[in-house]
């Protein structure tokens, strides 16, 4: 009986030993830091309202990126694009092209984070190829940060147009102490729809192939070539199953499919990954960050979070360093809480240093006026009644027309002439209580154009239908949920999580009214739900008061996004009758310049162009929408709505919430209102 316990207990002690043997494995853990979306808001600094802000801004970024660096021996920092264009700092860049530095200020920020790696987003498109060229090559001869993209190609040449992918070498320590030095691949994509959005700038230029089957192309080399880890750095959203050959922008769920990427560090959606927004979808896990098993994390935009991938590594049997994915984890930081408005990090003084020259240079280029308003644009109240920055665009984009029509188009003059505007500033994805309009009357700046124009979009005008105008309008009302008017519990109108609110296309030159009680007749992407009855859009009629019909010809004022996007009905290039190589911003300077030189300030057309079909029984139920929570909004909100609202609490993003009652439509309000 000894016998068998001492050889059973030198079994267990003999376990034991294997056990603590292979527990003590050495791994490395490496971290992956990533920004994106950062949009030119480099600083804390909201410059169309020339004040310092705590929500977004890389100098606070910098802060979340050294704490990360400082936690872990091992780490990379990239960036996944949309960098050059939005703010205004990248509006000053343009102007300057150049002028007051050598590396455009992005990459000097990224010189001075030490950067591994730049990816290019769509909009680093938007200003053009030699731009764009100027600031790659600057970029990484001079800031010495590595730009790549791998689905960009030259037209001519059909060679890659970009540096596709990098491998790097890299020195890392593993949890025994050990020294070892690995190679880190980084393939970097760029939505295939550049070439429908900035058309006019590439067409004849380059192509774009589409994503996965880029990452099918290059991965394999990239493994041939020794990389041990390699990471995806899509500018993407996570999208939905598609094949391969798909151009499709976001392609994230797909793009984790491709064999042996180990990360990807995502991007485009301005979206939270992980996060309970996309619990639904299959193949996410957002309690370890993981998309088909894939470690995957999308932070935001304008810096607002950081993105932190923790990738554990472990050897295979013959030494060769591999991803566990099943010890890595996915996850974000953010700068601000937005539920109490308190600011979470510092700028970070040597970034703040380092762009101030950039930072006093914008600020007066913004503050440069440029003529007078008579009227407040106060877009608190841009999704529920007629707005007044999208009317000063819509009317300043129709009285472009009309010239254009008058002196170069004039086989067009028996058609109707509309122009059609979005609110692009709402909250973001409901997820930026700052992210609204707020222009004052009086004198009219630089930074109040990028403020009611967010983007360098050209100048384009389409041929459309009256029955595709009709769709039109049809597919901009999925912004609003379905109301029930027999339910009394809580409705939501506002359907931000699954409608961007700068596809919300407000028309001008038509009047109409958008009955919420019936289902939609298009999805978000402008596809028919074949529901019965389906349908919102009644009371449709030209500004003259006669009604609109299926076969009248339009001409409609709008963007070369939109234009060119094919997402709309009566929108894609077969309806392109114009584009202009003038930006809607310089279409905007130039009105307000024009008329204020002739001593009287730019006023708004205060006719209402849309409402609500009013809901007789609108009085007796809770529909519930949201705005911005600061004072002066709450207070312009309640004094300025056409339809009855009631204060109610702050939602779960921060938002001023109310109660509105669809019953009563008292237009009066607002054009008695609109200048207190």
């Amino acid at each position: 009986m000894k016998l068998k316990i001492a050889k059973l207990s030198a079994t267990f002690i003999g376990l034991g030993l294997a056990s603590m043997a292979f527990a003590e494995a050495p791994t490395i853990k490496f971290r992956v830091i990533e920004t994106t979306d950062i949009h030119a808001y480099y600083t804390s600094f909201d410059y169309f309202k020339d004040a310092p802000v705590q929500n977004y801004g890389l100098t606070r970024t910098a802060t979340l990126i050294k704490q990360a660096r400082a936690e872990v021996p091992n780490f990379v920092l990239v960036d996944n694009g949309d960098l050059i264009q939005g703010g205004m700092i990248g509006n000053w860049a343009v102007n300057d092209n150049f002028t007051s530095y050598q590396i455009h200020p992005a990459y000097q920020a990224f010189q001075y984070l030490q950067y591994d790696v730049s990816n290019l987003g769509n909009h680093e498109f938007n200003f053009g190829l030699p731009y764009l060229q100027k600031v790659v090559d600057t970029a990484q001869k001079l800031a010495k940060v590595p730009v790549i993209n791998a689905n960009v190609y030259d037209a001519k040449t059909g060679e890659n147009y970009y540096t596709p992918y990098i491998i790097q070498e890299k020195e890392v320590v593993d949890t025994a102490g050990n020294k070892h030095t690995i190679k880190v691949g980084y393939i970097g994509f760029t939505p295939p729809a550049i070439m429908q959005w900035d058309a006019d700038k590439l067409t004849g230029h380059v192509t774009v192939a589409p994503i996965v089957q880029t990452a099918n192309k290059f991965v394999p080399e990239m493994k041939a070539k020794g990389a041990d880890i390699i990471i995806a750095i899509p500018h993407s959203g996570i999208g939905i199953a598609a094949p391969s050959d798909s151009l499709y922008e976001n392609q994230v769920i797909n793009l984790t499919k491709v064999p042996d990427i180990d990360a990807v560090v995502f991007g485009h959606s301005h979206a939270i990954y992980p996060s309970a927004e996309f619990s639904h979808i299959k193949g996410t896990n957002i309690e370890k960050g993981l998309i088909n098993g894939v470690p995957s994390v999308m932070p935001g935009r304008w810096g607002d979070h950081l993105g932190i991938i923790d990738l554990v590594l472990v050897q295979d049997q013959n030494g060769k360093w591999k991803v566990d994915p099943q010890q890595s984890v996915g996850f974000t930081r953010p700068i601000y809480d937005g539920k109490t408005r308190t600011a979470l990090v510092e700028e970070d003084p040597g970034l703040v240093q380092v762009l101030a020259d950039t930072h006093q240079k914008t600020r007066e280029y913004a503050n440069s006026p440029i003529g007078k308003l008579s009227d407040n644009l106060y877009g608190y109240l841009a999704l529920t009644q007629d707005d007044y920055a999208i009317k000063l665009v819509n009317q300043i984009q129709l009285a472009t027309l009309q010239k254009w029509v008058a002196d170069e188009g004039k086989q067009f003059a028996g058609y109707k002439l509309l122009s059609t505007q979005a609110p692009f500033k709402y909250g973001e994805r409901h997820n930026d209580v700052t992210n609204f309009v707020a222009v004052d009357k009086g004198t009219f700046s630089l930074r109040n154009v990028s403020d009611v124009y967010v983007y360098p979009n050209t100048f384009n005008v389409v041929k459309a239908t009256g029955a595709e105008l009709r769709d039109w309008l049809e597919c901009a009302t999925g912004q609003f949920n379905q109301i029930d008017p027999n339910k009394t519990e809580r409705q939501d109108l506002i359907n931000y999580q699954n409608y961007r609110t700068y596809n919300f296309d407000v028309f001008y030159g038509v009047t109409y009214q958008i009955d919420v009680t019936k289902p939609q007749k298009f999805t978000s992407t402008c596809r028919p739900t074949n529901v019965e009855g389906a349908g919102r859009i009644v009371n449709l009629k030209y500004a003259d008061g006669t009604e609109v019909k299926d076969t009248d010809q339009v001409l409609v004022a709008t963007n070369n996004y939109r234009a060119n996007g094919g997402r709309m009905p009566g929108t894609g290039a077969d309806h392109i009758v114009y584009a202009s190589l003038s930006t809607s911003q310089e279409i905007i300077m130039d009105y307000v310049s024009e008329i204020s030189k002739e001593g009287t300030p730019v006023a708004i057309d205060t006719k209402p162009s849309w409402s609500f079909l009013p809901i007789a029984n609108g009085d007796q139920l809770n529909v519930v929408i949201y705005s911005a929570p600061d004072e002066k909004a709450v207070q312009w909100t309640l004094a300025n709505s056409v339809w009855p609202l009631v204060k109610l609490g702050y939602d779960s993003a921060g938002f001023q919430e109310y109660s509105i009652d669809l019953s009563k439509y008292q237009p009066n309000n607002l054009i008695e209102n609109h200048n207190k």
